[in-house]
């Protein structure tokens, strides 16, 4: 894995409370529980867009939500999302819907927002971070998910089985 500069990121309570800002592998070493922020990216169609993580980032080569991660210093969970979607998948200036707020799931707390676009927009990904994409129908994922854990992240075989409802309707 290729070695990133981090900037720091907020980590906080069994509550959510915000404690402090701190490097990246600092939180990981601490075991703090980090923000991050969560988006999952449906077209017209129904279909939901999964990223396969770049060979260059943490979790390298699984599958994962559309964009997401930490909420750095000084950010709110809105404008972590709305930066990782332009930095992911080079995609901005969309109204994203709020899902579920202060989401506990292991090592986190996220805000997850949903985003639908069109079945023709072009998502330009940063090959730096993302490897390849994919628009997987939703009982795929649901397999995917399933009975195949391995190939996924964490983040996304905690949060999918739980969050889909909320996500459908």
């Amino acid at each position: 894995m290729e070695e990133k500069i981090y900037p720091k990121i907020q980590i906080v309570d069994e509550n959510d409370n915000f404690l402090d800002n701190v490097g990246y592998f600092e939180a990981l070493d601490m075991g703090a529980i980090r923000r991050a922020a969560r988006i999952f990216v449906f077209n017209e169609s129904g279909q939901f867009f999964v990223q396969k993580r770049s060979k260059n980032v943490s979790k390298p080569l699984l599958f994962d939500q559309s964009a997401a991660g930490h909420v750095d210093e000084g950010e709110t969970y809105h404008e972590a999302a709305v930066r990782e979607l332009y930095e992911e998948l080079g995609l901005e200036g969309f109204e994203l819907d709020l899902i579920a707020e202060s989401y506990r799931s292991p090592g986190f707390y996220s805000n997850i927002y949903k985003l639908i676009i069109t079945d023709n927009q072009p998502i330009n990904f940063d090959p730096h971070e993302v490897d390849s994409m994919h628009w997987m129908e939703i009982s795929d994922i649901d397999k995917l998910v399933s009975e195949s854990p391995e190939l996924c992240t964490d983040s996304l075989t905690a949060i999918w089985p739980d969050i889909k409802t909320k996500l459908l309707s």
